[in-house]
């Protein structure tokens, strides 16, 4: 493949191929791959109230604050009933947990580490560094 550290044609051949070979996995939505590209699935101990995702939990690092006043929710559906007596006001910090996998519009919010209610995305932004 290589000769005096000069790259062969056929080293390059063979480096082009796998590189190919790569991509046409990535675009055919290989399995291994794209899970290799997920962010580490978690385990999140919910209060009872709680709906659990179906699918779990996937970790999410950024800290996040409230952009408007919300409601929390029991589960990542629409239609989803409120957490009862729990509201997070504007610009309140909050403790999120994960994401349930497959619902990319819903962030799980905890207090010490319990996950105590699901709340839009959109109803939050990151916090400052």
């Amino acid at each position: 493949m290589m000769t005096d550290g000069v790259a062969s044609p056929r080293g390059l051949c063979l480096v082009a191929v796998l590189a190919g070979a790569f991509a046409l996995a990535l675009a055919n939505g290989n399995p291994a791959i794209a899970a290799a590209n997920q962010p580490p699935q978690v385990q999140i101990s919910l209060s009872d109230d709680l709906v659990p995702a179906p699918d779990g939990f996937v970790a999410v690092a950024q800290k996040y604050v409230t952009v408007r006043t919300t409601d929390l929710y029991i589960s990542p559906f629409i239609w989803a009933g409120k957490v009862k007596n729990i509201h997070l006001a504007a610009g309140q910090p909050v403790e999120v947990l994960g994401q349930p996998k497959g619902y990319d519009d819903w962030l799980l919010v905890g207090r010490n580490g319990t996950g105590i209610g699901y709340v839009p995305r959109s109803d939050l932004t990151e916090a400052p560094r």
